[in-house]
């Protein structure tokens, strides 16, 4: 059996959810699409498969990588997309559309912090429907709009769909999800190896998923994880290479493409790994401020390291709960991950992995609220790619 191909009516989705979602791709033909893949492994997996799909359906496709710091529903990328609006808008995204609280204040710690692991609640309905909260700032009013995410809330109005896979167990992946939506539409088989991919990257190559075990041994177990490795670094670099990830991805035929550099952009892929690696070796080296029972480590780095950076510091502070804090990710805000061994959380701050992204000014507040004071605006200033 394929990856994601199962007998059970619900998992990954229904079935009459799947043949609505179809339904609406298979009316694409000869339109302007754009895809709009979550820039994590797992998302640009599950582009690079609704990308093939729909360019067999004969729809006049494009893709566009949410940039550094943004999700497919920023402003700035909604923005550019009504420069030239196309006739449907797909998205492929880990969760529901983060809420507009989540990008600006103080109180998206709280929001972030509600749900375990960075997870969003389960329990509503498994199906497709349509979603008046993603419609309420996220794709251009009128424009037809399919959105796949395995943990989307639902309902909604008539121009957004959301097909979802919330309350599954085990949980989906949205690469899973995908290929289990476009398999019709294409020959699924040379194509499984995108999915294994994806649900590797967030999900572990161990995870519980039917037929995971005999999908990961026919797409080569070393040569994945070592893909998800390259392909992870790209979205984690400075340079925020995740539209070259996708291109390998679209240009491979296989794991095995990638990690011998069949492909054009692996060189890439490479350095950003290099990169990456040396970031969070150096950011690593930061000495942690203590206000019992918390630890900040507050660095600078253009690239994405704050969340190994919290990790290895959670092993060696085991009974503190871990915030490292990168004040040079996005300008002006400050990213931060939080990592703890802790059986407790600390007010606002989760028991799980999860982090969220302030700007300066409400980061220092949120830093003497918790014990750490006398922070200052030049505490939290960028200081360049790779600072000594």
């Amino acid at each position: 059996m394929l990856l994601g191909h199962m007998k059970d009516p619900r998992w990954p989705a229904s079935e009459e959810a799947l043949t609505k979602a179809r339904d609406f791709l298979t009316e694409l033909k000869d339109r302007r699409v754009v895809v709009a893949p979550h820039p994590s492994v797992d998302g640009l997996a599950a582009g690079a498969l609704m990308l093939r799909a729909l360019q067999a359906l004969g729809a006049q496709v494009m893709a566009r990588v949410p940039g550094k710091g943004e999700h497919a529903f920023s402003p700035a990328f909604q923005e550019r997309l009504r420069a030239a609006p196309p006739d449907a808008f797909v998205v492929l995204e880990r969760g529901p559309r983060p809420a507009a609280s989540q990008e600006s204040s103080a109180p998206a710690l709280e929001s972030t912090a509600g749900a375990p692991g960075g997870r969003w609640r389960a329990g509503a309905d498994v199906g497709l429907s349509s979603s008046s909260a993603l419609d309420a700032s996220g794709a251009p009013p009128g424009i037809p709009t399919l959105i796949v995410a395995p943990q989307a809330e639902s309902p909604g109005n008539a121009s957004t769909k959301v097909l979802s896979a919330q309350g599954l167990e085990p949980p989906v992946s949205c690469s899973v999800l995908t290929f289990a939506l476009v398999s019709p539409c294409v020959v699924p088989g040379p194509l499984e190896w995108l999915a294994v991919l994806g649900t590797v990257a967030d999900q572990g190559a161990d995870a519980p998923i039917p037929f995971l075990k005999d999908a990961l041994r026919r797409a080569g177990r070393t040569a994945v994880t070592e893909a998800v490795s390259l392909l992870n670094a790209a979205r984690k670099s400075s340079r925020f290479a995740a539209p070259l990830a996708l291109g390998v991805l679209l240009r491979a035929g296989s794991a095995t493409d990638i990690t011998r550099g069949n492909v054009p952009g692996v060189d890439t892929l490479h350095d950003c790994r290099l990169e990456v690696q040396r970031e969070v070796l150096r950011c690593s080296k930061t000495p942690p401020r203590i206000a019992s029972p918390v630890a900040l480590l507050l660095f600078s780095s253009e690239a994405q390291v704050h969340p190994q950076v919290a990790v290895r510091w959670a092993q060696r502070l085991p009974e503190h709960i871990i915030i490292a804090a990168n004040a040079g990710y996005l300008p002006g805000r400050v990213d931060f991950a939080v990592r703890s061994r802790m059986p407790m959380g600390l007010g606002a701050l989760p028991v799980h992995p999860t982090g969220g992204s302030l700007s300066r000014e409400d980061f220092l507040r949120f830093a003497a609220g918790l014990g750490f004071k006398g922070l200052r605006d030049i505490d939290v200033e960028r200081r360049g790619a790779f600072p000594g």
